[in-house]
């Protein structure tokens, strides 16, 4: 009996482990995100500025943004973003980990280093803070 009861648990929970989280709140924040993380970063950036058009200063949108910005190459319109971004959340995991990883990009390792410092400041063992330490061990 017991067996059956973890057996029905395990199963209703699968299809949430399935579905990739969603961004938060926004049907239009959602969707540039979803076309930023499918490499569709052309299609993704207009739909993006738009919302923040209608929620400025939006960390989240402009993270998105500026990765999509360095994805395609413009490395200084995307630190404007991930300025911005640090300017209305200084702490904000995903901003500081992309800044870095574009600072590395940029020859800024002592930078990146700042970054991952203020990162292990704010958000302990964060993915984030995981995956710019990666990024800078690989740029050795």
């Amino acid at each position: 009996m017991r067996r059956a009861a973890v057996l029905a648990l395990a199963l209703l929970a699968a299809p949430a482990l399935a579905v990739p989280p969603t961004p938060p709140g926004d049907a239009e924040v959602a969707e540039g995100a979803r076309l930023v993380e499918s490499g569709r970063y052309e299609l993704g950036l207009p739909v993006l500025e738009s919302a923040l058009a209608r929620l400025p200063g939006d960390p989240d949108i402009l993270v998105y943004i500026a990765f999509a910005q360095r994805r395609l190459g413009n490395r200084d319109a995307a630190m404007e973003a991930y300025l911005q971004a640090l300017g209305s959340n200084p702490n904000h995991p995903g901003a500081l980990a992309y800044q870095g990883a574009l600072l590395l990009e940029m020859g800024d390792r002592a930078g990146a280093e700042a970054n991952l410092a203020q990162l292990m400041n704010s958000c302990g063992n964060c993915p984030e803070r995981e995956t710019l330490a990666r990024d800078i061990a690989r740029a050795r």
